[in-house]
């Protein structure tokens, strides 16, 4: 999967441009709220701050308020108020960061280009790296608890963790496919997703992964598992898909927004954050559901 096409591309030079009319102003700086749930937004909405060009990768939150963002450059994104502000951290790194996991407000691991994985234990105020044992461009990462954790990336790379990062160990995929997102909802049961509408699934930590059918031809680049039933993904050209039986039917959800969409957060069955390519981030406190 080449994610420098040119139809990718082309959708960061129009999200540039949107977010460049909008006067998009900076991450820390922009104090613009969210609509309230007594103003009655349903679907996916925009979220400060608008669109910038710098990709957001993707996104975890820990409540419906504490949430973290990665992107380009080493670029990492803190909010404690739900997105209404967000405020740059400094990684240490201008490695690109693609995926985020916080187990809990202050423990978070971020990874990304060529298995760079980096740790917090402090809600990002330092960020320390850590050895993946691999070279391969890690998309996505999950943790459960503040010492198990997963992550995906290419040629089918699944590498897991007991002690918090210290070490990581290879897992057999089955698949030569690129992963770019990860969710477990507990030590045992996660589901992984990929090129061209990949889905794998495990309940037993990795030890076999089976793969799953309802992707469809897209790539997928982020999921999030809110319980075992209720699944989101999201991927290529606005592509948003939904399941609240495990997966035995996805339901596609409109999104404002039709480029690349690299990320996705719940922290309940209705609320939860999407980021994507050209800085954009999308909120949702209805599933999603219009």
């Amino acid at each position: 999967m080449n994610r420098t096409s040119k139809a990718h591309w082309a959708w960061v030079k129009i999200l540039v441009v949107l977010g460049l009319l909008l006067g998009a102003s900076s991450c820390s700086d922009d104090s613009t709220t969210e609509p309230t749930p007594e103003e009655g937004p349903t679907g996916w909405y925009w979220q400060n701050p608008l669109p910038n060009g710098y990709a957001r990768w993707a996104a975890s939150f820990t409540d419906a308020n504490t949430g973290t963002v990665v992107g380009s450059a080493g670029m990492i994104l803190r909010t404690t108020n739900g997105g209404a502000t967000w405020v740059s951290q400094k990684s240490g790194t201008t490695a690109e960061l693609r995926g985020v996991s916080f187990a809990d407000a202050d423990t978070g691991t971020a990874v990304g280009e060529y298995g760079v994985i980096l740790r917090t234990t402090n809600a990002g105020a330092t960020w320390v790296s850590q050895t993946s044992g691999t070279q391969s461009w890690l998309w996505g990462v999950s943790f459960t608890s503040a010492n198990v954790g997963t992550a995906v990336g290419d040629n089918g790379t699944i590498l897991r963790t007991a002690n918090g990062g210290g070490t990581w160990e290879s897992q057999t995929s089955g698949t030569t496919k690129v992963l770019s997102g990860v969710s477990f909802t507990d030590a045992s049961t996660g589901t992984a997703v990929g090129e061209t509408g990949t889905i794998l699934r495990t309940t037993n930590g990795g030890l076999l992964w089976g793969i799953a059918t309802g992707g469809g031809s897209s790539d997928l680049l982020g999921v999030v598992l809110v319980n075992a039933s209720t699944v989101t993904a999201v991927g290529e050209n606005g592509t948003i898909l939904r399941t609240t039986n495990g997966g035995a039917t996805w339901v596609r959800q409109t999104s404002p927004a039709g480029g690349w969409l690299y990320g996705v957060s719940f922290t309940d069955a209705n609320t939860g954050t999407v980021v994507g390519a050209g800085g954009v981030i999308l909120r949702t406190i209805t599933g999603g559901v219009e």
